[in-house]
Order: structure tokens, then C-alpha cells, then sequence
């Protein structure tokens, strides 16, 4: 699975984000409309699909690195993430996810919602997906 930057055009104003594609997994990592970017999940893993550690902490900071990386594919950035979804095994990591959410967005992060499940993909401990809006900074220096 190489970390490959690449969009595949399917239809007039619809692109996919290739890069960092799990493979034996139907889905997109990205999808892009216009200036909006739609994040499937992103895992902890590392170039060859596998999960960096067991902690949440290693692999919530893995999750966002790699999030980080299909974004830039796109254009963007996680500044311009407008809305996350946080998928846990336990709430009892919200905490030591928070940590290290904070070390990526310190201030004026994007609104967030997490979720507690039984069980995700690779024996992951999080999963993230999100919603990116190109040059967002513009809207919040409106809003300020």
C-alpha cells in the first residue's frame, strides 16, 4: 500500500483521493466536491496497512498523520477540517486521544463528535473521518 498522491477524476466535480488506500477494502480515503473534502475513516497504520502500536495515543497520532497526508493530496490542510468524528473502543482513551488531538489542533480545533464502539476495522482502538472545507481560515476570520 504506497502513500501514492493521486486523484482519479470519475465524474465532473467529483474526485477521489487515492493516497493511502487500504487494500482488500472497497471505499475511497477521500472524496472531494467543489472545495469540500469527505475523509473516510483513517486508522493508526502505517505504510503497509499494519496498526503502529495498541495505544490509542500512538495510534490516534498515526490516524491524524495520516489524515493530514490525504488532505494535502487534496490541497488542504487539517486547518481546514470543519467537523471530525471520533470512533473509540472505550471511552476510557477519550482522555489520551484528547492529548494528542490537542498536540494537532491547540487551539480552535474543529467541532468534533465521538462515538464508543464494540469492536473497529484491523483491531484498531480509534478510527477518524472528517469534513474539510478549503480555505476555511476565511470563514473563521469572518466569524471572529
Amino acid at each position: 500500500m504506497g502513500f501514492t498522491m493521486v486523484f482519479q477524476e470519475v465524474m465532473v466535480g467529483r474526485e477521489l483521493i487515492t493516497r493511502g488506500k487500504l487494500s482488500g477494502y472497497r471505499y475511497s480515503p477521500g472524496v472531494v466536491v467543489g472545495d469540500t473534502a469527505y475523509l473516510a475513516g483513517h486508522f493508526g497504520v502505517d505504510g503497509d496497512g499494519k496498526l503502529v502500536a495498541d495505544d490509542v495515543a500512538s495510534q490516534g497520532r498515526q490516524a491524524l498523520v495520516n489524515m493530514r497526508a490525504t488532505l494535502e493530496a487534496a490541497g488542504m490542510t487539517l486547518e481546514d477540517v470543519v467537523s471530525m468524528r471520533v470512533w473509540l473502543t472505550t471511552y476510557d482513551d477519550m482522555p489520551a486521544f484528547d492529548e494528542v488531538y490537542g498536540v494537532f489542533y491547540p487551539v480552535d480545533p474543529p467541532a468534533r463528535t465521538a462515538f464508543m464502539v464494540e469492536k473497529l476495522p484491523l483491531g484498531a482502538a480509534v478510527e477518524l473521518d472528517a469534513i474539510a472545507v478549503r480555505d476555511s481560515s476565511e470563514v473563521k476570520a469572518r466569524l471572529a
